[in-house]
């Protein structure tokens, strides 16, 4: 029966991974890829949400959508989930390439909401975004200068880059998530001087550009026996994800190394069920 089982969940992830599809659209005279799922729960005539999953540097889209499983979270609630692919495997953040005249990632990114508007049933009230390190640095360029297209974001592993701070163009709420761990060696929770801010400074940003000014709900998971635990502080349209002990990768997806110091992958959380309730309602 367990062997049944097993090949069961294979059969099913094999169904949502072969289901998706990549695609190219041309953005500032550049042949841009981006992968996209549609759920096949979604009906006629209804609009679903849009989230936006981008990758970390050096990883692909499609080493990306394997490694979080947002397609099969996206087939079971009914949305749309995109997984865009950054030239060279990485994203202008703000740091480290020029901010004016590095890659045009921000303006492939508009072009692709556009095109996707034009072909699939996306309620463009919810467009959400998350994504891992450099992917999770640059959703939040998306959210500075694209004013009122990205309603809600989680960022893993990324707090905000201070130029991107800097460029912000609209005072709108907008739902914003920071998960990190505490044994990060890659980005750090306490910031960098000349790249990003603290954790702490973009929980403060966010709570009063959002008037979230009520204490904190404060949830605690710690289920696995991995040597992580979990504190969710809540502020309504603001939360931070504390994984102590935890590393520079997803939570509750499957543990790897690429050869960086990553550290534990939490399992004290169903993460993308995590998303969807923060994200979508």
């Amino acid at each position: 029966m367990k062997k049944q089982a097993w090949l069961i969940a294979i059969m099913a992830l094999m169904g949502v991974t072969i289901n998706a599809q990549t695609r190219m659209i041309k953005a500032n005279d550049t042949i841009r890829q981006f992968t996209i799922y549609s759920s096949s729960k979604i009906k006629a005539n209804e609009k679903v949400p849009l989230l936006l999953n981008f990758h970390g540097s050096g990883m692909t889209a499609l080493e990306h959508m394997f490694y979080t499983n947002t397609n099969a979270l996206a087939e079971e609630k009914g949305f749309i989930v995109v997984y865009p692919q950054g030239l060279n495997n990485d994203w202008n953040v703000g740091f480290e390439q020029d901010y004016d005249n590095g890659t045009k990632d921000v303006e492939f990114i508009q072009t692709l909401i556009q095109k996707l508007q034009k072909h699939y049933p996306i309620d463009v009230d919810k467009i959400y975004a998350t994504g891992l390190s450099r992917g999770a640095f640059f959703i939040q360029r998306l959210v500075a200068e694209l004013p009122n297209t990205i309603k809600g974001f989680i960022s893993v592993g990324a707090p905000m880059p201070n130029e991107v701070k800097n460029r912000m163009q609209s005072a709108e709420p907008v739902k914003a998530m920071y998960v990190h761990g505490t044994a990060d060696e890659i980005v750090y929770a306490n910031g960098l001087d000349g790249a990003y801010l603290s954790i702490n400074e973009c929980i403060d940003y966010w709570k009063q550009r959002n008037k979230s000014n009520r204490e904190a709900t404060t949830s605690e998971y710690d289920v696995a026996d991995d040597d992580t635990s979990i504190i969710v502080e809540n502020y309504n349209s603001v939360a931070f994800m504390k994984i102590e002990n935890g590393g520079h990768t997803w939570p509750n997806s499957d543990p790897f190394n690429v050869g960086f110091p990553l550290g534990k992958t939490t399992q004290d959380i169903n993460f993308n069920e995590h998303i969807y309730n923060f994200l979508f309602h």
